[in-house]
């Protein structure tokens, strides 16, 4: 599943990876310059949805930081 949200394209994914079992596979992009932000997966039963809703809580964090993404100045 793929979204839009607050200038940021969220996707998550369930897929097989090569040992044959599912993982959840996770990335969060900056729309305006294409800085990857987050790229990680994880083995868990935790559903696409409710991945998204943690990934869009993650990027209001950042977004209320002074230097989000840990820009260089």
């Amino acid at each position: 599943m793929k979204i839009n949200y607050r200038g940021h394209t969220i996707e998550v994914c369930r897929e097989k990876c090569l040992g044959g079992w599912e993982l959840l596979y996770y990335n969060v992009f900056r729309i305006s310059d294409g800085l990857e932000c987050i790229n990680d997966f994880e083995d868990s039963a935790e559903k696409v949805r409710d991945k998204i809703k943690q990934l869009k809580e993650c990027v209001d964090e950042e977004l209320a930081q002074k230097n989000p993404w840990k820009e260089p100045v």
